[in-house]
């Protein structure tokens, strides 16, 4: 048994070691590697940068191709060409980033990374994705598109930043149709994907905002609202009535960012919505689109049995033009639920300042100010009874 434990403390000793050592190895690796790097780093660069100020000279690098190709072969100069090409395409306008995506199918790069493609390391494919994705070549759209349903969400994240970068319409089409019959990623990185696309937006919108998958179209609607694209409001409105709550949510959420007044008669009779999330929701466009009609029915909103509903009412109603004389009137009446809302608005997030801005405006007895402080005294008072 003694001989045992010997031969377990010997063998761990060996694994540690050979670990340590292991370590050793590869920090004395990276630090060559770097010097290396930093020998060729000036001139590969100053190569780089030289080609790409021609680029607007027709037939200018085709001589450098087989040049260029050669210094590709050494592992590191390769790196430091990619490094420095993408460094431009993040410079350089639309236009010119044609002529550089040319560029990089020429020299190899693009067919290099679609090599890359079939690695057996995750983290190297979803290294390749992104490279493309940044090299936008239409060569890559099909070995891109065939890893959309990968099980990665690595590699599928970005596979398909790669391909919102590339813009190629029909491609990204295709792309959330494979999507939705696979796993999808998150809602935030979905929108993060959708706002990067290059090519006609508003085309990809106008056909995915009615996908019949519900999650997709949300992300979409969602995406159209941040963009502002106020040439969808009739196209996202038509959510306003969905049976899906997410797309009534997105839809609500995309009109409040438009700031469109169209439809705020039907984002009004939301706030009576049987989800709260949608109250809430439509309670907080209403305050973006600040349009007047919305006054009373907020000041109802703020005896919702919801306190996220009654706190965006709250919120909204002091951002529309003349929603202070309606928060006077609610100080002065005696639903305690509305008072209670408006002063943890009014302290916490409208700012004080404001208050007092508006009663020398207003120069009306009794102060909207004095109004809210004796309200607070009075909740204080009856709290230490």
């Amino acid at each position: 048994m003694e001989l045992l434990v010997l031969y377990l403390i010997i063998g761990f000793a060996i694994i540690i070691l050979l670990l340590f050592f292991y370590l050793i190895f590869k920090k004395i690796h990276e630090k060559i590697r770097e010097r290396i790097k930093k020998k060729y780093l000036m001139e590969v660069n100053a190569y780089i940068d030289n080609l790409i100020s021609m680029l607007d000279i027709e037939n200018s690098y085709e001589r450098e191709i087989n040049k260029i190709r050669n210094i590709m072969k050494d592992k590191i100069r390769r790196e430091i060409i990619e490094e420095r090409i993408i460094y431009h395409f993040g410079k350089i306008k639309k236009d010119k980033k044609l002529k550089l995506s040319k560029l990089c199918e020429d020299i190899g790069l693009v067919e290099y990374e679609i090599k890359r493609l079939k690695n057996k390391n995750i983290h190297q494919v979803a290294l390749a994705c992104k490279n493309l994705g940044e090299f936008r070549s239409k060569k890559a759209i099909q070995p891109l598109l065939n890893l959309v349903p990968h099980p990665s969400t690595d590699i599928k994240y970005n596979a398909l930043l790669a391909l919102a970068k590339i813009g190629d319409e029909t491609a990204f089409l295709e792309s959330f149709r494979k999507l939705s019959e696979t796993i999808p990623l998150s809602e935030r990185s979905l929108i993060e994907i959708v706002d990067s696309f290059e090519g006609d937006k508003l085309y990809i919108y106008k056909t995915l905002i009615h996908s019949e998958d519900d999650f997709i179209s949300s992300i979409f609607i969602k995406s159209a609202g941040n963009h502002r694209e106020a040439a969808l409001v009739d196209d996202i409105a038509l959510f306003l009535n969905s049976s899906n709550k997410e797309k009534r949510l997105a839809a609500l959420k995309a009109l409040g960012n438009i700031g469109d007044n169209k439809y705020v008669d039907i984002i009004i009779e939301l706030l009576n919505d049987k989800e709260w999330e949608v109250r809430a929701m439509a309670a907080k466009a209403l305050g973006q689109i600040k349009d007047s009609r919305a006054l009373l029915p907020l000041v109802k909103a703020l005896s919702d049995p919801q306190w996220y509903v009654r706190y965006n009412s709250a919120y909204s109603l002091v951002s529309i033009e003349g929603g202070l004389d309606m928060v006077k009137l609610v100080l002065q009446g005696n639903d305690r639920f509305a008072k209670d809302i408006i002063v943890a608005t009014l302290e916490t997030t409208y700012g004080l300042n404001k208050l007092i801005e508006y009663d020398l405006i207003d120069n009306k007895s009794p102060r909207l100010l004095d109004l809210l402080e004796d309200y607070i005294a009075k909740r204080k008072k009856e709290a230490m009874a």
